[in-house]
């Protein structure tokens, strides 16, 4: 148990960022997913693919591969998403792990909501969340998210 400890204190220490610096990571992830959600609400994907890493990404949704990297997500979400005015997510209890200086991810609940071209709303349920930040080239990236209903 004393070994696990000294393991923990040590990876802990290596990251090196103090309160201050991981509250402040936090306050910028917890900014930066409320602008990559609000943009989602727009239904335009290549606006959201813009917040994705190019090098890496993986969405899961209900536990399966949805899409592998961030050019398929270019050409498949725009078709999934067709006829489709908005998509809203009412996100409740995020919570935000700083794994280092540029590697966070949040999770949340939230109750998805559907707005068709005719103006139909379409309850899509609620769902568990989570996305994993990367801070890449100075800007914060998505690298993979996990979606599941509840």
């Amino acid at each position: 148990m004393s070994l696990f400890i000294v393991i923990l204190l040590a990876c802990r220490i290596s990251y090196g960022q103090s309160e201050k610096e991981t509250h402040q990571i936090v306050t910028e992830i917890l900014a930066i997913t409320d602008k990559y959600n609000k943009t989602w609400e727009t239904v335009n994907m290549l606006k959201v693919a813009e917040f994705h890493s190019d090098n890496s990404f993986r969405y899961y949704r209900n536990m399966e591969l949805s899409v592998g990297n961030n050019e398929e997500f270019r050409k498949i979400y725009p078709q999934i998403l067709k006829g489709t005015k908005s998509f809203k997510l009412q996100i409740a209890n995020p919570v935000v792990q700083v794994l280092s200086p540029d590697a966070a991810l949040i999770g949340f609940t939230a109750v998805a909501e559907l707005i068709t071209h005719d103006n139909k709303v379409l309850d899509i349920g609620t769902g568990a969340y989570t996305y994993v930040w990367k801070k890449i080239d100075g800007q914060w990236k998505v690298v993979h998210i996990h979606e599941s209903a509840k």
